[in-house]
C-alpha cells in the first residue's frame, strides 16, 4: 500500500509540474506580441521598391535581431501577382503597394514615409522602430 501511494504522489507531483510549466510557457507566448513588418509589391518593381524592402527588412533584424532570430518579429515579403497573396491582402485590407508593421489587431501603415525615404535606411529604420513601439505596446 505504501508503494502504491508513493508512485501515486511521485505521479501527481510529476503531472502538476509539466501542467505549471506548460501553463507558464503559454502565458509567455502570449504576452510575448508577436510584430510582423509586411511589404507588399507586385512582381515588376523598380529601384525605390528594391531599396524599400532591402532597406525595411534591414531594419527589422538591425533593431530587433534576438527578436527575429526567436520569431517573435518577423518580415514577409508578399507578391500581388500571386494567387496566395489574396486572402492576407484582403485580411489587412491591401490594395497596391504597402509596407505595414501588424501586432495582433493594431497596423500602421508605412508605406507613404519609407518610399519618401527609399534610399535612407536611417529613416526608415526610425518610422519602424516608432511604428513598432506603438503597435506592439499592451
Amino acid at each position: 500500500m505504501k508503494k502504491i501511494f508513493i508512485s501515486w504522489l511521485v505521479f501527481s507531483i510529476i503531472t502538476i509540474s509539466f501542467s505549471v510549466g506548460l501553463a507558464q510557457s503559454n502565458l509567455k507566448k502570449s504576452i510575448t506580441p508577436k510584430v510582423t513588418v509586411y511589404y507588399f509589391h507586385y512582381a515588376l518593381r523598380c529601384a525605390t521598391c528594391h531599396a524599400v524592402e532591402d532597406n525595411s527588412k534591414n531594419a527589422l533584424t538591425t533593431l530587433y535581431p534576438e527578436k527575429v532570430k526567436t520569431g517573435e518579429y518577423a518580415f514577409k515579403a508578399i507578391n500581388f501577382d500571386e494567387a496566395s497573396s489574396k486572402p492576407i491582402a484582403k485580411k489587412l485590407g491591401v490594395g497596391g503597394q504597402t509596407l505595414l508593421v501588424v501586432c495582433d489587431d493594431k497596423k500602421i501603415d508605412l508605406t507613404s514615409k519609407v518610399f519618401l525615404y527609399a534610399q535612407d535606411p536611417t529613416r526608415i529604420e526610425t518610422e519602424i522602430k516608432k511604428a513598432n513601439d506603438r503597435v506592439a505596446t499592451r
